[in-house]
């Protein structure tokens, strides 16, 4: 049987047959260490241990089968086969060898060492090992010979670069195909002086040493190590000697720096450093071995601050100037100060520490460069004696020593103050408006604090508050009186006074001057209105003239206060002929007059009358002054036309060129007349028409009236919406004497005939022009109440007999007392009438 067969491995199966027999099987003997089991209920028997065949080949067990009353027994013989189980074994579980190298020239001893394992399998062939090498420097540095385990050095070995090789040898059996067994060997490489000593710098800022300036003799800066890759423990080969080979001499040719020889400590031999003069040396150091071999180095030095000098300002006097309007915080003056030392040594602190008692100003350091900022800490007043000049002293301080200066600040004026007025408010009282130019109103005041010319000013009067330029006021403050004062104009003036000074930007104060103008009696009274009434011809007399469409009276005004104004007085002129024989004035001691015409006029005998009417007011003293009421007498068509004959003399070119012109115009106007004349419709009342029947037959155009009048122009205006229209204005003979009411006729008919867009063509145009006396006071609908026209009767006399129709409805509005009475009445005068409503007569 292989030794290799496993655990519970089944070698064989013993049965028994019986009928009814339960059977049981145990080995009795020949189980050595228990290396074999038998299941009991079938008899298999297998492996417990594994076999090896280097203890035991042969094993004979007794087998026993019962079945509790019977049994029996068999021998089973188990054999062991051999195989190769066991591996190869060294004779040293470790090879440790020294490997040296021969000096000078360097031989090479190739051969290491030789190593030998057996194989431990019975009857193995020890001739079947094989040897290799496994691990650092296998197969390259290093190599064994496969029959016989000799090692060789295949390569130079260096001690400073692997003083010691650490690697694995192999010895497999049955020529290298079975098991393999394997041994440590550590070859150390024997050291020779090759290396010199050397400086080496692994970081930035090695060898450098640092000694403060003015360091008592033989103080340690700083040490000079070398090193020796050579081994130490071999003798003389890594031992060091130091020495400068390149020094610093001083002033007299003495050496600034020693070394101690054996641990390279650099010392400083006199206490001459100064860092100001120099900072920084430089020290070349050779450190050399026991073989004689050597390395150099270079030692940097610096010398270090201490804190030996004093801070020191750069001036020993500062001067500034500041305007007194600085702002706080602001820079006032700018010191400065030097230190020969450094770093912290030379850190300082400025301060005031004289010369200024209100803390007016503050310092602030800057330690980087080493100056300072004087700023302002509170505004400064140069109109205040102490605020003018500042003299302080500024210290400079490091952590030892300190040094002053002086520091002169001078304030200088700016113009900070307004001009004041003392008082703001003047009430001058009250002047007459007929005070002389040149009068003196008030006088005013102004103070400045600033100086020189920020102290001087001006005055002068706000022109919104002098709109008429009545004042005047000159240098010294005194107000006068420019111009004549008139209360009409202005009852009470606010003037507004300005002080300007003379500085940059120049600053201004105010002050306001009350003064109340005394009304006179300067003024005479007027008409309150412009009045032109009209007196028809052949009118019946006597009658009271109607002043306007509204009213029978005649009234005055006054520009001056009540005081001088009314009640006023009228009467005529007595050196007025025609008054006495035509007119008479009524005055109504209310402030009122009407007049009455005393007989009937003829146009043609007279157009116009001018009438002087003195109005005298109720001042003190009283004034008087004449007004012209103009008196139109309205013309009637009372006269037959007469046959004229006009002379002119006319040259060639003239009568040419008239001649082409009436051409022209001739022909225009026929055109004109009979394009619009299929277009229009007229229609005059008839005597004893009314306007309700107008309204109604013309006016009125809707379903229920209109179309009496409209039968005609209605195929008119069809035959008008054919034809291609020219929007052009027509050019109507003028014969309407009241030319802006003729322009707005034309101006309408023309809208009319255009306007397609607006209205239909079959629409009715409405167009009205009333006067005062309309119950709505503005252009008013159809059913507008008919007062009182406005419109001059006697423009429409002038206009021919095609107009006798529109006159005579106009002269059927005739006024009556009764009628004058009630129109009076409401309009609210009532009052102002009550006297004539009373007397009932009209002289």
């Amino acid at each position: 049987m292989c030794q290799k067969i496993k655990q519970h491995h089944i070698l064989c199966c013993f049965v028994f047959s019986g009928a009814n027999a339960k059977i049981w099987y145990h080995i009795t003997s020949g189980n050595v260490n228990e290396t074999f089991g038998v299941e009991p209920d079938t008899g298999i028997i297998y492996i417990t241990h594994c076999l090896n065949y280097e203890q035991e080949q042969r094993y004979e067990l007794k087998l026993v089968a019962s079945d509790g009353k019977w049994e029996d027994q068999t021998l089973v013989i188990v054999n062991v086969i051999n195989r190769n189980d066991e591996v190869p074994v060294f004779n040293q579980n470790e090879y440790h060898v020294i490997y040296c190298l021969f000096n000078p020239v360097y031989k090479l001893c190739k051969y290491i060492l030789q190593v030998s394992a057996i194989d431990p399998d019975w009857e193995a062939d020890q001739s079947a090992l094989r040897y290799s090498l496994h691990g650092q420097g296998a197969n390259s540095e290093f190599t064994i010979e496969e029959m016989t385990g000799r090692i060789y050095a295949e390569k130079k070995l260096d001690r400073e670069k692997h003083s010691v090789w650490h690697f694995l040898v192999l010895a497999t059996d049955e020529n290298g195909e079975g098991l393999t067994g394997f041994a440590d060997v550590i070859v150390e490489v024997q050291d020779v002086n090759d290396n010199p000593p050397r400086f080496l710098c692994a970081t930035n800022g090695c060898f450098i040493g640092c000694v403060p300036e003015n360091s008592p003799a033989d103080t340690s800066i700083m040490e000079m190590i070398a090193t020796d890759v050579d081994a130490r423990e071999t003798g003389k080969n890594s031992v060091l000697i130091y020495k400068i080979i390149q020094n610093v001499h001083n002033d007299v040719n003495l050496n600034l720096f020693s070394i101690h020889p054996s641990t390279g400590t650099i010392y400083n031999v006199r206490k001459t450093l100064d860092r100001e003069q120099n900072d920084k040396y430089f020290v070349i150091v050779e450190a050399m071995d026991g073989g004689g071999l050597t390395g150099t180095g270079t030692a940097t030095i610096l010398v270090s601050d201490i804190n030996d000098h004093a801070p020191i300002f750069t001036q020993t006097f500062y001067i500034s100037s500041i305007p007194e309007t600085l702002d706080i915080n602001s820079k006032v003056l700018v010191i400065s100060a030097t230190d020969l030392d450094m770093g912290e040594n030379a850190l300082m602190t400025f301060s005031i520490v004289a010369g200024d008692d209100d803390h007016r100003f503050f310092i602030e350091t800057d330690k980087a460069n080493k100056c300072a900022v004087i700023r302002l800490k509170t505004k400064v007043d140069f109109e205040k004696p102490q605020d003018r000049h500042f003299n302080m002293t500024v210290k400079v301080e490091d952590m030892n020593f300190f040094s002053l200066a002086y520091c002169v600040i001078h304030v200088e004026d700016s113009n900070d103050n307004t001009p004041d007025f003392f008082p703001q408010f003047y009430d001058s009282g009250t002047l007459p408006e007929n005070v002389s130019i040149g009068t003196v109103v008030t006088q005013v005041t102004a103070v400045d604090l600033d100086f020189g010319s920020n102290g001087q000013f001006l005055y002068s009067l706000a022109p919104e508050s002098d709109p008429f330029d009545q004042f005047l006021v000159n240098n010294e403050g005194w107000i006068l009186v420019g111009d004549a004062l008139d209360h009409e104009k202005c009852s009470h003036h606010r003037l507004m006074v300005y002080a300007t000074d003379m500085g940059h930007p120049p600053l201004t104060g105010s002050a306001v001057v009350l003064l109340t103008v005394q009304d006179i009696n300067d003024n005479g009274p007027e008409f309150e209105m412009s009045y032109q009434p009209v007196v028809w011809e052949n009118d019946a007399a006597p009658q009271v003239i109607p002043m306007n469409d509204t009213s029978l009276l005649l009234h005055a005004k006054d520009r001056d206060t009540v005081l001088n104004g009314p009640p006023f007085t009228f009467q005529f002129l007595s050196e007025s002929q025609e008054n006495q024989s035509g007119f008479n004035l009524t005055d109504l001691r209310n402030g009122s007059a009407y007049i009455t015409a005393l007989h009937t006029f003829d146009r043609e005998e007279k157009k116009i009358y001018y009438l002087p009417i003195l109005i005298t007011d109720s001042g003190h003293p009283p004034m008087s002054s004449t007004n012209t009421l103009t008196i139109i007498i309205g013309d009637r068509n009372d006269h037959p036309h007469k046959a004229g004959h006009t002379e002119f003399i006319m040259s060639f070119l003239s009568l040419v060129c008239t001649a082409v012109l009436v051409a022209v115009t001739v022909w225009h106007q026929k055109g004109t007349t009979r394009r619009f004349r299929k277009n229009v419709v007229y229609h005059i009342p008839t005597e004893n028409e009314s306007w309700e029947n107008i309204r109604e037959n013309v006016l009125n155009y809707n379903e229920e009236g209109g179309g009496e009048q409209d039968q005609v122009r209605k195929q008119y205006l069809n035959e008008f919406l054919l034809e291609p229209q020219k929007l052009t204005c027509p050019i109507f003979r003028q014969t309407i004497c009241f030319y802006p009411v003729e322009y707005s006729i034309i101006f309408f008919i023309w809208e009319a005939d255009n306007d397609t867009e607006t209205y239909p063509m079959d629409t009715l145009h409405i167009f009205c022009l009333e006067g005062l006396a309309s119950s709505v006071g503005t252009l008013s609908s159809l059913e507008s109440e008919l007062g009182e026209n406005s419109f001059n009767y006697i423009y429409i006399n002038e206009c021919g007999v095609r107009f006798d129709k529109l006159r005579d409805l106009y002269q059927q509005n005739q006024f009556s007392l009764t009628q004058l009475e009630q129109l009076e009445i409401e309009k609210g005068r009532t009052k102002k009438y009550k006297s004539v409503l009373d007397q009932k007569t009209y002289g």
